[in-house]
């Protein structure tokens, strides 16, 4: 299902990061080198991640929370608990969304169906992951020095804010394509980008079949988290099973992490990746559309410990950006 908004722009966004995020050519507004920010668990340290990012986007804007109509959030611990326990701080009205590492593109999506009602001005959609506290929820504890496979790809920490309005700014989210949860029957965990590829590719089929447009009418399409192995699998399965080649794509996640940083094998995952590279790189390299595909693995501990196979789900949000325009 496509979505095309008249009047929704990103105005500005804050970024954190946490201390494996130090990657040359990625400058953040806020880089961290504490999981616990004096807190006594990793989660409750990710709370205050979010809390940074949106105090570091409302001091930026020089807003006050009066001035937000909703805030919205996703991370990826049990029943958003980072997400409400951030936002328990701030007098504004709050959704959550959860669709894993594809929560931002989510949170887009709300936002800016929001905002064509014409009773909401202004929206802050945030997202954050935390390497510790994923690792324990989903794996292991790393205190266990479990083993990883190749394909495995390394949950990154830290948070972003981003403001999305009806006032005309430089990027203009122009449409969106909400993507339907899909299954080939993979059950490995440790291969999300392998589980996740099939949706990557159903949504950009469906989202160029609906709009009517061709892969070349995007500068780029940048995907979530499929890491390096998912990208391939990804670029592959679009031609086999679409008919579509395309060359001008990219994942965030093998941005951020790859073998040449020699911190992940596979790449970066988590809510904060796809985010954390448009604001910090892609919109610094002059890319007038823009693709964006969140790419969100669906299993949890429940449907791992069951045995289940692993379901995906993936949301497109187009993007259009003046750089004439300030």
């Amino acid at each position: 299902m496509t979505l095309n908004f008249k009047n929704v722009y990103i105005k500005n966004a804050y970024t954190l990061l946490g201390r494996n995020e130090y990657v040359e050519g990625i400058k953040a507004d806020e880089s961290l080198n504490d999981y616990y920010l004096d807190e006594k668990c990793f989660e409750m340290g990710e709370v205050d991640y979010q809390v940074k990012t949106l105090n570091g986007l409302l001091k930026k804007e020089k807003l006050k929370e009066k001035d937000i109509d909703v805030l919205i959030g996703g991370d990826l611990q049990n029943q958003l608990f980072a997400t409400y326990y951030a936002n328990r701080k701030f007098d504004i009205s709050s959704l959550g969304v959860y669709s894993a590492c594809a929560s931002f593109n989510e949170g887009l999506i709300f936002a800016s169906s929001l905002l064509e009602n014409q009773k909401v001005n202004n929206v802050i959609v945030t997202v954050s992951s935390h390497n510790l506290a994923s690792e324990k929820q989903f794996r292991f504890p790393i205190e266990y020095g479990a083993l990883k496979k190749k394909v495995c790809t390394f949950t990154s920490t830290g948070s972003v804010s981003a403001l999305v309005t009806n006032k005309k700014t430089n990027i203009k989210i122009e449409s969106s394509t909400i993507g339907k949860v899909t299954d080939i029957g993979y059950s490995d965990a440790n291969n999300m980008g392998a589980c996740m590829a099939p949706s990557a590719a159903k949504t950009i089929y469906e989202h160029l079949k609906e709009t009517n447009r061709t892969p070349d009418y995007y500068d780029l399409i940048l995907t979530g988290d499929l890491g390096i192995y998912g990208i391939k699998i990804l670029q592959e399965y679009l031609e086999k099973e679409y008919k579509l080649k395309i060359n001008e794509i990219k994942d965030a996640g093998v941005m951020l992490f790859n073998k040449e940083s020699g911190r992940s094998i596979a790449g970066g995952s988590g809510p904060l990746c796809l985010p954390l590279i448009l604001f910090t790189k892609i919109l610094k390299e002059k890319y007038k559309k823009i693709l964006l595909v969140g790419t969100g693995s669906l299993h949890s501990k429940l449907s791992t410990n069951i045995n289940e196979s692993i379901p995906s789900v993936s949301h497109a949000v187009s993007l259009e950006v003046n750089y004439d325009l300030h």
